[in-house]
Order: C-alpha cells, then structure tokens, then sequence
C-alpha cells in the first residue's frame, strides 16, 4: 500500500506541475503495433555457483476498432546446481472503445509458480476499461471485470473461484527517451471474502538508441490466502537490456 501511495502521489505531482507550465504540443499518435523483448542474466562461479535468468515480451497491436496486447515473463535462479524461484507467467487482454472514456475489456492471464504453491493458474476476465485521464504529461486507465479463477495448487485442494479484477495503470513519459509506468491490481474473492489478493508494481524504461532500451521493475504481490505452508508476499526486481520493434505506420 505504500508503494501504492507514492505512486498516486508522484502522479498528482507530474499532474499538478504540468499545469503550471505552458501547454506543450500534443505528442504524435502512437504506432499501429510496436513490441519488445527484454533479457537479463547474473551468474557467479568459484567461492559461489548462483545463476539469475530473466525474459519478457510486451506487444500492442492498434486496429481500428480493437486494442489487443500480450505479455510474457519468465525468472529463474539457481545456486549451486539447485533451482531456488522459478516463475512464467502469460496475458493476453483485447479492447474495444464504446465512447471517449469507456470501452469492453476481454483478457486471460496463465501463471505458474511452484515456489509459492502454485503448478498453475489461469484467470479469464471479462467487463469494462476506462480511459481517466488521457494528457501529454500522464495518462490514467482503469479496468473493472468479473473473472474466474482457477488455481491447481501443490498442496490442498484447487481453486475455481469467481472472482473481480479492478486495475489502475499509469504512465509519465520522460519526454521522448523513456516513461515510467504504475500498475495496481487487486482481485476481490466473490466465494471467500479472505482469498483476496493484490499485486503494485512500478517499472521505469529509458533508451539508448531507437532499437535499445534499459528497463528495471519491481513488482509486489500479496495474498491474503496463500496455498498453505507458503508466505503471504513475494518481490521480484529486474534490471534487463530491452530490444524494441515499432511499426512506421501510425495507429488509426
């Protein structure tokens, strides 16, 4: 929650001095399509034998009249031969605007991640998107969906849960060079009203060039209801080199 409150905080900050300041011009519209991959690797050997792995893809596709992005990450670390975290983790979502400000929102995330309990996860969501703010300095969407949850856990019985996802997203660009954007999340339990979870994360991107970029993220995530035998949070931070592809062509 505190990162959650800084983030709201630096927001209104960004808002607030942009207002006090002349009106810059509207930036171009963004490209038809654009994605990247990102990779990441810290090894050591002799007096200690650890490897750290880390890989994500983000791709956006404008059409006409659907919005559609994907994700995928994956991080693996291992000591002395040993896997100690390993974590995959897949989004699709599609959208469509009705008006200026409201638009449906389709999307489906699959998860796996053994060292919290979990062989796998899939959540499909269905519901409303909101475009709250949209200016050159800071833009502001929300998302609102009932969704079902399906969890195949390592220890107890699984889950078939239906459930809520309520999102805010932001992002502050640092001119045309990089952005940094903010993610809350939090999943609402309709059956168990104490297997709620939440996740707040916070990623920073800056280039190099127009092909390559350095990205660092951090992501906390919580549950309320864990698989048992297994904590209540997880932090994940990642520095990796990303290589950027966009299309020539601006979105309609």
């Amino acid at each position: 929650m505190t990162l959650l409150a800084l983030t709201i905080c630096a927001a209104f900050a960004a808002a607030s001095a942009s207002a006090q300041t002349p009106a810059t011009p509207p930036p171009p519209p963004p490209p038809l399509w654009d994605a990247q991959i990102g990779a990441s690797f810290v090894g050591t050997s002799g007096n200690s034998d650890t490897a750290s792995t880390g890989a994500d893809f983000n791709a956006h596709r404008r059409g006409a009249v659907w919005q559609l992005e994907s994700s995928a990450t994956a991080v693996r670390t291992s000591a002395d031969g040993e896997t100690t975290a390993a974590r995959y983790l897949g989004m699709f979502r599609g959208q469509r605007k009705l008006t200026p400000i409201i638009g449906v929102s389709s999307g489906i995330r699959l998860e796996r991640d053994r060292f919290s309990g979990l062989d796998f996860r899939s959540i499909l969501d269905g519901g409303l998107s909101w475009a709250l703010v949209h200016h050159p300095e800071w833009t502001l969407d929300g998302v609102t969906s009932v969704a079902w949850l399906h969890e195949s856990r390592l220890a107890g019985p699984g889950v078939d849960d239906p459930i809520g996802v309520l999102q805010l997203l932001s992002r502050i660009p640092f001119g045309a060079a990089g952005d940094t954007t903010q993610r809350f999340t939090y999943y609402p339990d309709f059956k168990t009203t104490a297997a709620y979870r939440s996740e707040a994360e916070i990623t920073a991107q800056a280039a190099m060039n127009a092909r390559l970029a350095l990205k660092i993220s951090y992501l906390l995530r919580y549950s309320n209801a864990p698989v048992p035998g297994f904590k209540k949070t997880d932090n994940t931070t990642t520095a990796s080199v990303v290589l950027r592809w966009k299309a020539t062509t601006a979105a309609h």
